[in-house]
């Protein structure tokens, strides 16, 4: 794979079904220590990503992706939306807790508990602006990291903000996360350090960084 040779596209009927099983991997990847507390496992994340990428404006979905493809194989992913389409599409994705358990998908344990400690956890993330491109995930798969899918991503969109009109595109990152001198070699800066002080001495969570390039 070169740089030359990756190309960035939304995702057609096709590749949104193919590609399926992989997203909840690369999502996981972007904060292992969060989803892991979050989740319990990769197996309820995996369920419920699967589930939210079939589904239009929520949280995890297919319509919200920017895809980086090398031939026929995915080598990164982008989420992204309007700053507010946070808030909406993670209440869009709870909506689905009640087919998901009459499908036999989660159970509603899985779900009373995972509630529970998202909770918790989002008192990490400051509050996203209406006026800001709002970067949910950005992820390429370990072998493929270094080859530039990830850069590609990030301006594309940096580019996408800028024409839409947006003030700022943010994210937020895990403190001990690599990404973070990636996203600072590529003009975003720390706006914000959040820490938990029970999160981080009873499940080891560091710092989270809300990050964001001026457009």
């Amino acid at each position: 794979m070169t740089a030359k040779s990756i190309q960035l596209s939304q995702p057609t009927p096709d590749q949104a079904a193919r590609f399926a099983p992989l997203i909840a991997e690369l999502i996981w990847a972007t904060g292992p220590v969060s989803y892991g507390y979050q989740f319990g496992d990769q197996s309820l994340l995996a369920r419920i990503v699967a589930a939210s990428w079939r589904e239009p404006d929520t949280l995890f979905a297919a319509s919200a992706a920017t895809l980086a493809t090398d031939g026929d194989e995915l080598v990164g992913l982008e989420l992204g939306f309007a700053g507010p389409n946070f808030y909406v599409f993670k209440n869009n994705l709870v909506g689905l807790a009640g087919d998901l358990i009459a499908q036999g998908v989660v159970t509603f344990a899985e779900l009373e508990g995972l509630a529970e400690r998202a909770e918790q956890a989002s008192y990490l993330n400051a509050h996203v602006p209406d006026d800001v491109y709002y970067l949910h995930a950005l992820s390429t798969p370990e072998r493929h990291r270094g080859k530039g899918a990830g850069r590609q991503l990030l301006h594309a969109a940096i580019g996408r903000a800028r024409a839409e009109g947006y003030r700022e595109l943010q994210l937020d990152v895990l403190a001990d996360n690599s990404a973070v001198g990636f996203y600072q070699a590529n003009g975003l800066r720390i706006l914000s350090e959040t820490r938990s002080p029970e999160l981080s001495r009873e499940h080891g969570f560091p710092s989270e960084y809300r990050m964001a390039v001026t457009l």
